[in-house]
Order: structure tokens, then sequence, then C-alpha cells
């Protein structure tokens, strides 16, 4: 078993890493959204933020209140259900046909 000290700075340079790479996404997404006028990429979007707020709430309240592993799976499995409920949507939502 990792001693607590390194299990901490373990688990806060694993949400800083996913902060950065699911902003990127999120923030990729918007802005090819933007350009093509797309409400799906929109969703797309918003749906990678939501999925990266939940890892980032969970990660942040597990090391500043000290939650157990059930806890900040239930706070991360919330965001999670709502992120994929979200692409979900995104990829069944249909879009006029830009330029075609």
């Amino acid at each position: 078993m990792l001693p607590n000290v390194t299990t901490t700075v373990m688990v806060i340079v694993l949400v800083i890493s996913t902060v950065i790479f699911g902003g990127l996404i999120a923030y990729l997404a918007h802005r090819a959204a933007r350009r093509l006028h797309s409400r799906p990429m929109q969703l797309f979007s918003v749906g990678f933020a939501i999925l990266t707020a939940g890892l980032a709430t969970s990660g942040v309240l597990a090391v500043l209140f000290r939650l157990d592993a059930k806890e900040g799976l239930l706070i991360q499995g919330v965001f999670v259900l709502v992120g994929l409920g979200v692409l979900l949507r995104s990829i069944y939502m249909r879009s006029p046909n830009v330029g075609v």
C-alpha cells in the first residue's frame, strides 16, 4: 500500500492532467461548434466539460475533505452519468446539412 502523501500527490497530478486534457477536448469541440454552427458538436463539448468537471470535483473534494472512495465515486458517478447522457444526445442529434 502506498503512503498517504504519495497517494494524495498522485490524485492531484491525475486530476490536473485530466482537467488539462478534458478541458482541451471541450475547448476544441466548442471552437468547432462555433465555426460550423453545429448544435451536436456544442453538446459534445458540454458533455466533455461535464465529465471533466466531475472528475475534478471529486478529486478536489477527496483531497480537501478526505472523502473515502465510496463518496468520491458517488460524486464522480453523478457527473459521469450526466456527461455521458449529453454525449449520447449529441451523437443522436441531427444537424442541418451545412454545405451539402
